[in-house]
């Protein structure tokens, strides 16, 4: 049987760092010398026949001689439903939500319907206490391209109890709307051909940096802290999402209805801290918390803690309860209808993804590990879990009163199959 060399921070199994397109699964000083394949199947479905997704995912990693990693991975997202477009008031005044109406292609008797293709692959050199990955990827859909490229150095010190993480990630968007007032500012073109019109090519770029760091507190426990800055630039806004002005006189009478309209940058830092701690008495259960705060100049502070159990039960089985608890402030630019006339704003949205709410959701996991199946296979892993979330406004913290027209929900459930040859 093949062995890795591993360090106290990859034995007390805690996930990687994640930045934005960015694949981690090495720590520094760890060389994986087995090929390993994944596949994973998962299906999220929103309440009220909204947003479904299928969702495949496979990935594959090699060594390349004795310092060196190569993995890639690639999904494919089958996407089918309703979307919230826009929020409007009816007869009695009160806000609600108006959902896409879209016609149905002819493989898909859905209003929105869509499929992302993604491939993702890097390169990972190890030193004898540090590991550097460099990587990049494509991913693409109907209307949106993006082109991404990664970089993470990982370096141990102090008798490999302490490592240090720097990370960064950029990415080159290109949204291609298909409906013909989407405010991007080089304006509308049609297709001579066929006569369709649409908004012109936007574009978008993203970066963000991560400096972090681990260390092991004892051989049971291990703290985590990292530090993130993002900027996003260029087209930001939904062109599929709609503002309605209401009269200031009559405010049951729409004065303008205008495309969503965001600022054109955005910056936010964040913050996440990560403790484990191994109980060896309970049959080496570990008990993961996770804390993150997040600002940005949209003017949304949000603050999520999430909770989960790692509790092995014999003959490699596994089972893990989740738990995890997200609040955030509205956008500075955010309204669930508007008043008085669209000149008189410089950026306006009613998506309810930037409105002030909370969300509580929970989950299960349970995982079987074989290690005696065929020479050829050193190891198989088969994972299944299932997770319930619930958004909802008056679960903001400091309560929300703006209604629970938005509220929704959804379930996802998964499940995966991991080779180790």
């Amino acid at each position: 049987m093949k062995k890795n060399k591993t360090n106290a921070l990859a034995k007390l199994n805690l996930a990687a760092l994640a930045l934005t397109g960015v694949m981690q699964d090495a720590n520094a000083g760890r060389v994986e010398e087995s090929y390993n394949g994944d596949f994973q199947y998962g299906h999220y479905a929103e309440s009220g026949n909204r947003m479904s997704v299928d969702i495949f995912d496979m990935a594959v990693s090699a060594p390349i001689g004795k310092s060196m990693t190569f993995a890639a991975s690639a999904v494919r997202d089958v996407i089918s439903g309703a979307s919230p477009k826009y929020n409007k008031k009816d007869s009695k005044g009160n806000i609600v939500q108006a959902m896409s109406s879209a016609s149905p292609t002819n493989w898909c008797h859905q209003s929105i319907c869509d499929q992302r293709d993604g491939v993702n692959s890097g390169l990972t050199y190890f030193f004898d206490n540090a590991a550097l990955n460099l990587g990049g990827g494509f991913s693409q859909e109907q209307d949106y391209t993006s082109r991404f490229a990664n970089s993470n150095l990982s370096w141990d010190f102090n008798k490999k109890l302490t490592t240090l993480n720097l990370g960064g990630s950029v990415a080159f968007d290109v949204v291609e709307p298909s409906v013909p007032n989407a405010a991007c500012s080089q304006g509308i073109v049609t297709n001579k051909e066929t006569g369709d019109v649409r908004a012109a090519t936007c574009h978008k770029t993203s970066q963000q940096y991560l400096l972090g760091v681990s260390q092991v507190l004892d051989k049971n426990s291990l703290l985590q802290l990292n530090m993130t800055y993002s900027n996003s630039a260029g087209y930001l806004s939904d062109p599929y999402k709609q503002v309605y002005f209401y009269d200031l006189v009559n405010p049951l009478r729409i004065s303008d209805i205008q495309a969503d309209k965001r600022p054109r940058q955005k910056n936010q830092l964040a913050w996440l801290a990560q403790y484990v701690h191994n109980f060896e008495g309970l049959n080496n259960a570990a008990l993961h918390a996770d804390y993150r705060f997040a600002t940005d100049d949209w003017g949304i502070n949000s603050h999520t803690t999430e909770l989960s159990w790692h509790q092995p039960i014999g003959a490699g089985w596994q089972v893990i309860p989740r738990f995890r608890y997200y609040s955030q402030d509205s956008a500075d630019f955010y309204a669930p209808v508007f008043s008085g006339k669209s000149k008189s704003y410089d950026a306006y949205s009613s998506d309810y993804r930037l409105a002030g709410f909370g969300a509580i959701s929970g989950g299960l996991k349970i995982a079987k590990t074989f290690t005696e199946l065929h020479k050829s296979i050193e190891q198989m892993k088969l994972q299944a879990g299932v997770e319930y979330y619930d958004h909802s406004a008056s679960y903001q913290l400091g309560g929300n009163n703006s209604g629970s027209f938005a509220d929704f929900s959804y379930y996802l459930v998964n499940a995966s199959v991991s080779v180790k040859f």
